[in-house]
């Protein structure tokens, strides 16, 4: 029995031994493929061991006892070899890519490069948003107390009056800085460029290295005149997106957030352990160019500034809710100027002159005017009896806003007395599909389609959806319902020629090296009514300030055209009592527009009824806006053209006026009057101010013989 179980168990301890050499090979190659080479030869160094030991089996045996003890010993020095076997395979098998990653951790770093935010421009160059580099200066304290050179320097850059926090207070934290082992500790925050310089000169004098002080730079986004540009510039900011980094949240900083981007480059490099030296491995940054694009707009800083104040002097005067302004070039669709005011504090990232929508009211009658006249519905003298100035449509009754409003009027004075009955009158000439055609032809059915984010549709439906009085009331400006880009786009087109064109804000966008990579050029939608009919309103929109409801809106001097426009307020219940809109929409040059100006405000407050009216609100600050672009731009008064005989006289040649009358400059600027007779030896005495009421010589007197001119203004 005891034979059978030495035979079965030395059968097993044989395929016991053949398992383990097999084992052994199999593990010698997995740990080569996985280029384990160390637990590899381990492995092999095991294998021959204990090929080894069976081999020399019987001479164990034999063996004395000395050389038994030896084999216990390299038995008990295999079993720690193994040991340490298993734990090599638990660390470069089971546990190899922890103990990768901290090495990895200690030698690797991700070395981040990026450029600046572009800059926005308005159209002459001058800066709207744009980066300002902050300073951060920290001093390593380990390092100063070991160069006492330093420590001075440190003292004298803690001296500058920009350094706010007191400098005893700082030397003693660096001191304990130094005593505690502290590598790095700041001294100040907010150091602009300027201050930087100062501070680098020191940091030279004392020859002062990066392990003892640096500066860590920081960007910060500053704007210009925030309080007029913040709506149309808008601002950077972090959103559920971007939570690491800023973005364009509002504004021209969002429509072309891609093209202001700065780039950032990263790339992981290797390096001693203290981070101080790069290891040959290292790769270095493509050279490139990281920072983001430049964009200008068609914003004119002088006209934005002419704008903003005037509306925010109106918009305060009058105790309005809110107001809107906006100065269009009819002839391309260009936003020169755009600003708006509100008395609600809460921060909104909406713009109010693309993103509110209003009942326009009479300011939107031009437009179905210029409409009926373009299809050949009616002319300049086309006749409509508003009778007692009242019409009923439909069981609605239509009332004319003035009770002088009576009898038999022309188109013209339908416009110039901005008859509603009129206007009715004149809508029922179209065919609601008519009538519908001519809106989509000036874009009311649209977005305009303008490079600003969050542009709304203009509230407008299907003429199949419309009721009987749907028609009537959209003739004189009610039920239908835009935004003030939309009007400002529409009317530009009734007096431009009759184009339309789609407005932007954004002229061209270039790289650093200042080379375009995009530009928005004047884009025609389509051409909307006649240019003969577009002149026609020009001269009966004229006539509207000269001799209408626009008085208020003339400029002396200057030929210009407009409307005004008192839309009632609709809420839950219906139009509100003594709630309106109160707007005008005014233009000049007449012969050539340049300037197309919308004024709006939103429940104006006023003692009389008429105070809340666009002609008594709306049309004065249009008026004033015109003054001043004309002075700012040098705007001569259209009057002058008439003036034809004052000739330039060449240098050295004596002043003759034979057969020159003196013209007459009633009405005039100071500075037409210094115009008209720059190349002259004349001397121009001013007194007073205002324009010209008197002058001296008189109109037609000769001025053969004249040295001097006196004018009185009022």
């Amino acid at each position: 029995m005891n034979g059978k179980i030495k035979l079965l168990g030395g059968k097993a301890v044989k395929y016991l031994k053949i398992l383990i050499f097999i084992l052994n090979f199999i593990g010698i190659g997995y740990t080569f493929y996985n280029q384990e080479f160390l637990l590899g030869w381990f492995l092999i160094f095991f294998c021959i061991y204990f090929g080894y030991i069976c081999w020399k089996k019987q001479e164990y045996v034999r063996a004395s006892n000395f050389n038994k003890r030896t084999l216990y010993a390299s038995n008990i020095l295999l079993f720690f070899l193994l040991i340490i076997m298993m734990r090599l395979i638990q660390v470069q098998i089971f546990e190899r890519e922890f103990f990768a990653s901290r090495v990895m951790g200690q030698i690797k770093k991700t070395d981040i490069l990026s450029g600046n935010r572009g800059t926005i421009y308005d159209s002459t160059g001058k800066r709207l948003a744009f980066n300002k580099n902050i300073y951060t200066i920290g001093v390593n304290p380990a390092a100063i107390y070991d160069r006492p050179n330093t420590l001075k320097g440190i003292v004298e850059i803690l001296n500058q009056d920009f350094i706010k926090k007191d400098r005893d207070v700082l030397l003693n934290e660096i001191k304990r800085g130094y005593e505690t082992g502290r590598k790095y500790k700041v001294v100040a925050k907010n150091i602009n460029e300027r201050e930087k310089e100062k501070l680098e000169e020191v940091i030279k004098k004392y020859k002062m290295t990066r392990n003892e002080i640096r500066f860590d730079r920081n960007i910060e986004r500053t704007y210009y005149k925030n309080d007029f540009y913040d709506n149309i510039v808008g601002f950077i900011g972090y959103n559920y997106k971007s939570q690491s980094e800023k973005i364009g949240l509002f504004g021209i900083e969002k429509q072309y957030e891609s093209y202001l981007k700065e780039k950032v480059l990263k790339r992981q490099n290797f390096y001693t352990r203290s981070r101080n030296l790069k290891l040959p491995t290292s790769k270095e940054f493509i050279r490139m160019n990281l920072n983001g694009n430049n964009v200008y707009t068609t914003i004119d800083n002088e006209i934005q500034f002419i704008l903003s104040e005037e509306i925010k002097k109106k918009f305060l005067s009058s105790k309005s809710d809110e107001a809107y302004g906006i100065v269009m070039d009819p002839n391309n669709g260009k936003i020169i100027a755009a600003t708006s005011f509100t008395t609600n504090t809460k921060k909104s990232l909406r713009n109010p002159i693309f993103q509110n929508q209003f009942e326009p009211g009479s300011t939107f009658k031009p437009i179905i005017v210029a409409s009926a006249m373009d299809a050949g519905l009616i002319n300049r003298k086309t006749l409509f009896d508003v009778g007692d100035g009242r019409i009923t449509k439909y069981r609605h009754t239509i009332r004319e806003s003035s009770r002088s409003t009576r009898g038999i009027l022309t188109t013209e004075e339908v416009l110039k007395k901005s008859s509603n009955v009129g206007m009715v009158l004149i809508g029922d000439k179209f065919t609601n599909i008519q009538f519908e055609e001519y809106l989509k032809k000036f874009g009311l059915y649209d977005k305009t389609g303008i490079d600003f984010p969050g542009e709304i549709k203009p509230y407008t439906v299907s003429y199949k959806k419309w009721d009987g009085l749907k028609k009537s009331t959209m003739s004189f400006g009610q039920g239908i319902v835009l935004t003030p880009i939309q009007l400002i786009t529409a009317f530009s087109a009734v007096i431009n020629g009759g184009i339309l064109y789609k407005p932007y804000i954004v002229e061209k966008i270039t790289d650093e090296s200042d080379v375009i990579i995009r530009r928005n050029i004047p884009t025609e939608i389509r051409r909307v009514i006649n240019p003969n009919v577009s002149k026609q309103l020009r001269e009966m929109l004229e006539d509207v300030v000269a001799d209408g409801t626009a008085k208020r809106g003339k400029v002396e001097g200057y030929r210009v055209g407009g409307k005004t426009g008192t839309a009632q307020l609709s809420g839950k219940g219906g139009y509100l009592k003594d709630n309106y809109l109160a707007s005008f929409i005014g233009f000049f040059p007449i012969d050539k527009p340049k300037y197309v100006v919308l004024v709006m405000f939103l429940k104006p407050k006023g003692e009389t009824i008429f105070e809340k009216y666009g002609g008594a609100t709306a049309a004065p600050v249009f008026g004033d806006i015109v003054r001043r672009i004309t002075k700012t731009k040098n705007i001569l008064s259209q009057d002058i053209s008439s003036i034809s005989k004052i000739k330039e006289m060449k240098k050295g040649e004596s002043t003759k006026f034979v057969d020159v009358e003196m013209p007459d400059l009633t009405g005039f600027s100071p500075k037409d009057v210094i115009y008209i007779f720059k190349n002259t030896d004349i001397e121009i005495k001013i007194q007073g101010t205002g324009l010209v009421e008197k002058q001296f010589p008189e109109k037609g007197t000769s001025l053969e013989d004249v040295k001097e001119i006196k004018i009185l203004l009022k």
